[in-house]
C-alpha cells in the first residue's frame, strides 16, 4: 500500500510538471502571434512599428494631385523610394467636384487628396479624415509647424480640427527697383524696416509720372491693382467677410472693411497710379513700376520675364500702422487623408516624410515652396540656392509675424466679389460708403440664391 501510494504521488507530481510546461509553451506561442489591436499602454511611435510588422507586403498609397504629373513626381518620387513598405501612385485630379466624382466613378479611391483653394469637393463628398489623432498616434508635434499654417488648416473645419497637413506655403515681400528710385531722386527705404501701407503709397506718389518719355507708377500690386494682389492688406486682418452660418455680410460689424476700402480709395486717387488698359499686366516686370508687392520667387525670369534683376531687391511686406508687425496670413493646400482609406497609417507616414526637415530643406532651397516648419534653420533657407536671389535681402521674407486665421472660414466669402468692387472704386467716382452698400446688396443676392439651391 505504501509502495502504491508513493507511485501515485510521483505520478501526480509528473502530471503537474507536464501541465506547467505545456501551459508555458502555449503562453509563449500566444504571445508570439500578431496582435491586430495595440495594447492600451502602447507608447508613442510604437504603433508605426506594429503597423510595419503587420504590413510586410508593400502598400499602395494613391494621391489625387492637381498640379500635373511632372510636379507630382518631383514632390513624391524620392519619398516613394525612401519608404520601402509603401508604393505611391499618382491620380490626376482637376481640383473640382466633378473631377473627384469621376475619379470615384472609375473605381479609384485616393488615400490622399491634395485640395487646392476650394474645399467644396472634399466637403460635398464627405471624405475628410481629421488627423489630430493620427498626429498623436505617430508622435507628430503640430507645434513644429508654422502657427499661421496650423491656424489656416483648422479654420477650414467647423470644429477647428486639422483636416490635413499643409503641402507648402509662400512668402510675400515688397520688391523695388533702385533704378526707378534713382530716376526720381527718391531715397531707398530701410531694408530691415516694415513700412506701413500709407508710407508705401506716399513713396508711390513721388514716383508716379513721366520721365524721358516713359510713364512710371510708384507702386503696383502684383498682377493688377484691382486684382488678387490688392487683397494683401485685407489678408493681414485674417477674418471672414460673411457669417459662416447665415451668410450675412459683416461690413457693419467689422470696421476693418471700411478701413481697407478707405485706404484703397486713397491709393487709387494718386494721379496715374491706375490704368484700365494696363490692368492685370506686370509693370514691375517691364521696369515701369518702382515697387510691387508679390509672393515667392518673383524675380525669377520664369515668373517675371526679367532679363536681369541686378537693380532690384526686396523689403518686408507693408503692414497697417496700428499693427506694424503683422503680415498676411499664410495659406496652403491641405494634404487630406480620406476617411475610407484602408491605409491611414501608411498615408500618414507619407505625409510625415513630406514635412520632414530633410524633405522640407530640399523644397525650400530652390524656392519651389516655403517651408511649413517653424524651424528657422530651414525656414530661412528659402531660395538660398536660387541664382536670382544671390545677394538679395532674403531676410525680408521672414520679417514680421503672419496673421492667424482664428475663426472658421465662411463658404460664402467666395461670393463677395471684392476685386470687382475695387475696379469700380478705381475707375469711377463712387464713394466708399456707396461702394460697400452696393457690394453688400449684390453679394446678398448671390448668397441667397446659393442657399436656395442647397
Amino acid at each position: 500500500m505504501i509502495k502504491n501510494s508513493s507511485r501515485r504521488k510521483w505520478l501526480m507530481l509528473f502530471t503537474l510538471i507536464f501541465m506547467a510546461v505545456f501551459l508555458a509553451a502555449c503562453s509563449d506561442k500566444s504571445n508570439s502571434e500578431p496582435n491586430n489591436e495595440p495594447p492600451d499602454n502602447e507608447t508613442e511611435g510604437s504603433d508605426t512599428e506594429v503597423a510595419n510588422e503587420e504590413n510586410k507586403d508593400p502598400v499602395t498609397i494613391k494621391i489625387a494631385y492637381a498640379f500635373g504629373e511632372e510636379s507630382f513626381h518631383g514632390r513624391f518620387d524620392h519619398i516613394d523610394e525612401k519608404l520601402e513598405n509603401i508604393n505611391i501612385e499618382y491620380v490626376p485630379y482637376a481640383n473640382t467636384l466633378e473631377s473627384l466624382q469621376e475619379i470615384y466613378a472609375n473605381n479609384i479611391q485616393p488615400d490622399i487628396i491634395i485640395q487646392y483653394n476650394d474645399m467644396t469637393p472634399v466637403r460635398e463628398l464627405d471624405v475628410i479624415e481629421p488627423i489630430d489623432e493620427l498626429a498623436e498616434k505617430h508622435g507628430l508635434d503640430l507645434n513644429t509647424l508654422r502657427p499661421s499654417l496650423v491656424a489656416y488648416i483648422r479654420s477650414l473645419d467647423e470644429e477647428g480640427k486639422m483636416i490635413g497637413l499643409p503641402d507648402g506655403s509662400s512668402h510675400v515681400a515688397l520688391y523695388y527697383n533702385k533704378e526707378i528710385f534713382d530716376l526720381f531722386g527718391v531715397e531707398y527705404p530701410d531694408p530691415n524696416k516694415i513700412l506701413t501701407w500709407d508710407e508705401v503709397f506716399d513713396l508711390a506718389k513721388q514716383m508716379t509720372g513721366e520721365r524721358n518719355g516713359q510713364e512710371y507708377v510708384g507702386f503696383e500690386f502684383s498682377w493688377g491693382n484691382a486684382g488678387a494682389g490688392a487683397l494683401m492688406p485685407l489678408r493681414e486682418f485674417a477674418m471672414n467677410i460673411t457669417d459662416p452660418e447665415t451668410g450675412k455680410l459683416l461690413f457693419n460689424e467689422r470696421p476693418e472693411f471700411k478701413k481697407y476700402f478707405d485706404m484703397m480709395d486713397t491709393f487709387y486717387s494718386i494721379p496715374g497710379i491706375y490704368n484700365a488698359e494696363t490692368e492685370g499686366s506686370c509693370l514691375f516686370c517691364e521696369r515701369r513700376a518702382a515697387m510691387a508687392v508679390a509672393s515667392n520667387v518673383y524675380l525669377s525670369p520664369t515668373i517675371g520675364e526679367l532679363e536681369t534683376t541686378e537693380d532690384m531687391d526686396m523689403l518686408p511686406v507693408p503692414a497697417w500702422s496700428d499693427d506694424p508687425n503683422t503680415t498676411p496670413y499664410l495659406g496652403s493646400s491641405p494634404m487630406i487623408i480620406t476617411n475610407y482609406s484602408e491605409h491611414k497609417d501608411e498615408a500618414f507616414q507619407v505625409l510625415m516624410e513630406y514635412i520632414s526637415p530633410e524633405n522640407q530643406l530640399k523644397m525650400v532651397q530652390n524656392g519651389s515652396s516655403a517651408s511649413v516648419l517653424e524651424d528657422p534653420e530651414i525656414l530661412t533657407k528659402f531660395a538660398a540656392d536660387n541664382e536670382y536671389y544671390t545677394d538679395k535681402n532674403r531676410e525680408a521674407w521672414f520679417t514680421g509675424d503672419p496673421a492667424l486665421y482664428d475663426e472658421t472660414q465662411s463658404r460664402w466669402d467666395i461670393l463677395v466679389d471684392i476685386n470687382s468692387a475695387l475696379k469700380k472704386l478705381a475707375e469711377t467716382d463712387i464713394d466708399v460708403n456707396t461702394l460697400m452698400r452696393e457690394l453688400e446688396e449684390e453679394s446678398n443676392a448671390k448668397i441667397q440664391d446659393a442657399m436656395s439651391q442647397k
